[in-house]
């Protein structure tokens, strides 16, 4: 009876474990090269398709990879030319568009269900001279799938105009009524990466939410709330998020070539939640809680000495590893028992902090992020994770 037991609180152990990292789901660039391979590991088969490349094939892919300084880790890079970039080649003129997509075939973690509640947490940068149009330029979609599928429901757009505005517009779809629902002055958001939460209820009577913060110093820059709008559209079995840009030529003598970077995309189910890296508050809410996940820090918190710390889990959380020694990417691994504030460290054996990987406020369950070990230099390090007051600590290497 005992044994009978025990293999059935493995099997829910188990199913629970699997349900919960379904619940989040997390694209990262990783360096240059295989970039489209990368994004259709996370969000699907073809989900890197809307891209101008058939148009400019002397150019190559139309999404890249790059280091970015600012942020100290490698970003994705959005191109689009004026000319000869268009709309996928399918015959049109007067748009021209650069987006990547869940669709049908994604997994079912990257896509929004009815009455399902969903975050996505994400970065942006618009060039410090960047042009909108005065039609639609879309940076960002929250689109149905299928049925009444023609306007996006959300989208994150720059405006031309005096002043030159991002909105944020919303559309109930077909024979109803949509457009701005709030908007702010363009010129906060250019040379500056921000972070975009997103919370949304998929419901005919959901909710929606967006906050937008400064990456450098937390400042918020937008910030929208309705807990009773129509997020759902007839005939639609799925919602999904869509990042990029999509512009209109009509105003074509006007625009010039831009590069929109992006990184860190997170889709989060439930009450799973999406680690931020802007300062303040908790995980899965608009108050973002990381601050600098990859930039070198100096010092490690004055009250703390990590490498003094010896062991590998405590009754309240146990820490995995993997690969170990370093890949470019780690895996870092969380078991908490207990919900709680949990931080996420690396340093160094000069007991220097080099990355801040989370510090959020945390479900009980198992949380996993990603540790971008590329540009650090070959040694020990020590990975630690305080939480409730508790400490776990994993020396790692790397070759």
């Amino acid at each position: 009876m005992k044994t009978s037991l025990r293999c059935c609180s493995i099997v829910l152990l188990l199913f629970f474990m699997s349900t919960h990292l379904r619940a989040q789901v997390t694209l990262r660039a990783d360096g240059p090269g295989n970039t489209y391979e990368l994004i259709e590991s996370v969000l699907g088969s073809g989900t890197a398709g809307e891209v101008p490349d058939c148009a400019h094939a002397s150019f190559g892919r139309h999404i890249t990879e790059v280091f970015d300084s600012q942020l100290n880790k490698n970003v994705f890079v959005f191109h689009i030319h004026v000319t000869p970039d268009n709309d996928r080649c399918n015959g049109s003129t007067d748009r021209q568009r650069n987006e990547i997509k869940t669709q049908s075939s994604s997994p079912a973690n990257v896509k929004g269900s009815l009455n399902e509640t969903v975050t996505y947490r994400w970065k942006f940068k618009l060039d410090a001279g960047f042009i909108p149009t005065s039609n639609f330029c879309h940076i960002h979609q929250i689109k149905a799938g299928d049925g009444d599928d023609g306007a996006p429901i959300i989208t994150i757009t720059p405006r031309a105009g005096n002043p030159q505005k991002l909105q944020i517009i919303h559309s109930t779809g077909s024979g109803g009524t949509g457009g701005e629902i709030h908007s702010v002055n363009l010129s906060s958001f250019k040379g500056v990466w921000v972070e975009v939460f997103e919370k949304i209820k998929y419901s005919t009577s959901g909710s929606y939410q967006v906050v937008i913060k400064r990456v450098s110093d937390g400042a918020t820059l937008l910030s929208y709330s309705n807990s009773n709008i129509n997020m759902w559209r007839g005939g639609t079995t799925f919602c999904r998020p869509k990042w990029g840009i999509y512009r209109s030529l009509n105003s074509i003598s006007q625009l010039r070539d831009e590069q929109v970077r992006f990184a860190d995309f997170c889709i989060a189910e439930g009450n799973a939640s999406c680690p931020s890296e802007v300062g303040g508050g908790s995980a899965n809410q608009p108050g973002p809680a990381l601050n600098g996940s990859s930039a070198l820090l100096t010092e490690a918190p004055p009250a703390y000495s990590p490498v003094n710390k010896t062991s590998k889990e405590t009754a309240a959380l146990t820490l995995n590893v993997f690969p170990n020694p370093l890949g470019e990417n780690t895996t870092i691994e969380i078991n908490l028992k207990q919900a709680g504030p949990a931080k996420v460290e690396v340093f160094d054996m000069q007991q220097r902090r080099i990355a801040l990987l989370i510090n959020a406020h945390l479900q009980a369950g198992i949380h996993r992020t990603v540790f971008n070990a590329k540009t650090v230099p070959p040694g020990a390090y020590v990975i630690s994770v305080q939480h409730n007051g508790k400490v776990a600590t994993k020396m790692i290497s790397k070759q």
